[in-house]
């Protein structure tokens, strides 16, 4: 390991551990939460120290099942959540189906309290609809963007991959909260760390708050005239 990744990595060993929570929401997607969690476990690993801890919760401390029917236990309760630095909502498919007023509530309490808070996939359409993005740019699963921003014009929603914006984080779905949770590390604990940590995840880079998410050509062009759209869906097939 070169040396200056090596000088992080000791740095990091005296940093305190900084608790994560991830409010798994029915129908969630797997990879988005895995691709937030492992970034971690990795910094953890490769420090030798407990730089991170992380739980997951749902609405009642019982399971809930991910989109492609796994199920995970959760370690607690919204209500018997331990104190958190940051809470995650990690969202999925059919996600205005898949909120209720109790979850909500509970993301408000803990702005008021100070928590970080952030969304991935379809997370961030809940926070918005929580009120805790007024007046905030996002980033979001491109298949909730125009609901989002209809439904909540006070919320600036770009089409970055992720936006990190002082206390609140949030990425679009896939592999985009990894590069978001890689990037936190790299401030909180360094380059190094960052570097090490793609290097064992085996990612060729690391991307940025400025790459965008890859908008399907039929989301992007609207209400075109059909002559329009069908010499566009032309173009793309060839």
């Amino acid at each position: 390991m070169p040396e200056d990744a090596q000088t992080a990595l000791n740095e990091s060993r005296v940093s305190e551990t900084t608790v994560f929570g991830f409010l798994l929401l029915p129908d969630y997607t797997m990879i988005s939460l895995a691709s937030a969690l492992e970034p971690l476990r990795m910094a953890n690993q490769l420090s030798g120290t407990e730089l991170y801890q992380w739980l997951l919760i749902t609405a009642d401390g019982k399971p809930v099942q991910a989109s492609d029917g796994i199920v995970n236990l959760p370690d607690a309760a919204m209500t018997d959540a331990p104190q958190l630095d940051t809470l995650i909502v990690a969202g999925g498919l059919d996600i205005t189906e898949n909120y209720t007023e109790q979850h909500l509530r509970w993301l408000r309490r803990l702005e008021q309290r100070k928590v970080r808070l952030g969304g991935i996939c379809t997370g961030t359409f809940v926070l918005a609809r929580a009120g805790v993005m007024s007046g905030r740019e996002c980033s979001v699963h491109w298949e909730s963007m125009a609901m989002l921003q209809e439904l909540h014009p006070d919320v600036t929603c770009n089409s970055n991959l992720f936006t990190v914006e002082q206390d609140r984080v949030t990425a679009s779905g896939g592999t985009a909260p990894l590069d978001m949770v890689i990037n936190l590390i790299s401030r909180e604990h360094g380059p190094g760390l960052a570097t090490a940590i793609s290097e064992m995840f085996v990612l060729d880079r690391v991307r940025g708050q400025t790459d965008k998410q890859g908008l399907p050509l039929h989301h992007s062009r609207g209400v075109l005239p059909g002559k329009l759209i069908e010499a566009s869906d032309l173009m793309q097939a060839n």
